[in-house]
């Protein structure tokens, strides 16, 4: 299992495994929501199959696709329930998912019992931090295509759950620009 890409198993092994001990197993329908931009979100964990999107809808109501969470990643707006602020973002299943889900209140427990899990719970967030801020990067530094070919290394069956618009979107260029780049890369 990949926590994400900056998050080796070997150094959260403690964390998913609590997860998976504590958490509830949660399915989700096509569709289905996670969590709703606006709302506090209350829970996290582990994408055990399939996966989901983070949407993000602008002032006009225009929705943009800012991220995913596949298999074995992490999946939840850990800073809304960390903070107890409104997310940002509505995190929907893009097809028939399942999960392991813990409550906050209990990754918070789980955090303060001593000194080297508080470490865990603040390398976890630095870890995040450090992938929002390598996509930071990507958005000014990459080219569109290194960002498109740089997900499909991260999810190879990616076509088949996104829908190229929605692709498009997530990679900040229109569809058509999309369909140069795939013809290109093909």
């Amino acid at each position: 299992m990949n926590f994400n890409r900056y998050i080796p198993e070997s150094e959260f092994s403690e964390l998913a495994g609590f997860i998976r001990r504590e958490g509830t197993a949660c399915p989700f329908a096509r569709g289905e929501r996670l969590s709703v931009q606006g709302l506090r979100i209350h829970r996290c964990g582990l994408v055990v199959q399939g996966a989901f999107r983070y949407v993000h809808a602008d002032a006009a109501g225009e929705e943009h696709v800012v991220g995913y969470a596949f298999a074995g990643e992490f999946v939840g707006d850990y800073i809304s329930m960390c903070n107890g602020t409104p997310s940002q973002v509505t995190i929907e299943a893009m097809c028939d998912a399942e999960t392991v889900l813990v409550p906050g209140g209990r990754l918070e427990a789980f955090y303060s019992t001593d000194a080297a899990r508080e470490r865990l719970g603040r390398t976890f967030a630095e870890h995040m931090l450090a992938e929002v801020y390598e996509r930071l990067l990507d958005r000014y530094a990459a080219s569109p295509q290194q960002r498109y070919e740089a997900l499909l290394a991260r999810c190879p069956d990616l076509l088949q759950l996104v829908p190229l618009r929605e692709l498009a979107s997530y990679l900040g260029v229109r569809p058509e620009t999309l369909s140069r780049i795939r013809r290109r890369v093909r």
